[in-house]
């Protein structure tokens, strides 16, 4: 949260969303003095993307922004916030994605073969344990 003049701007939630592609869901709030009003916040995501979102006479705004990122990495959210006579307000964020989660598991070739022959072979096995139960219980 950035207290320097009368702006005033904090997260008030930061939620991962989605994995993956690892997606963030970022609540904001900003206040500006009675009688003034917050005219636009920018954010900036940290990865390049950046969005311009106008307001109107407003003295407290809450803004929630979902960013989803493509690859792992540290990204730094900065949320600024303008008032109708040019007072400005920041706050900053670090999300951290270390490790990618994979989107869908891999399985190999050799593996995906093994599990298919003791398929056949269990299906084997359970009509030959039939024909037997079946002709022991006959007589």
């Amino acid at each position: 949260m950035t207290t320097a003049g009368v702006v005033h701007v904090y997260f008030d939630s930061i939620q991962l969303t989605n994995p993956p592609p690892q997606a963030y869901s970022f609540g904001v709030s900003a206040t500006t003095f009675p009688g003034l009003w917050i005219t636009k916040l920018v954010w900036q995501f940290g990865d390049g993307a950046f969005l311009d979102v106008p307001y109107c006479c407003q003295s407290r705004v809450s803004d929630v922004r979902y960013h989803a990122y493509a690859t792992p990495g540290s990204y730094t959210v900065v949320v600024v916030a303008y008032d109708n006579v040019g007072n400005v307000g920041s706050a900053l964020v670090t999300v951290d994605w270390i490790t990618p989660i994979p989107e869908y598991p891999s399985y190999s070739l050799p593996l995906i073969a093994s599990l298919v022959a003791a398929l056949v072979a269990a299906a084997a096995l359970r009509k030959r344990i039939g024909r037997v139960s079946l002709s022991t219980f006959s007589h």
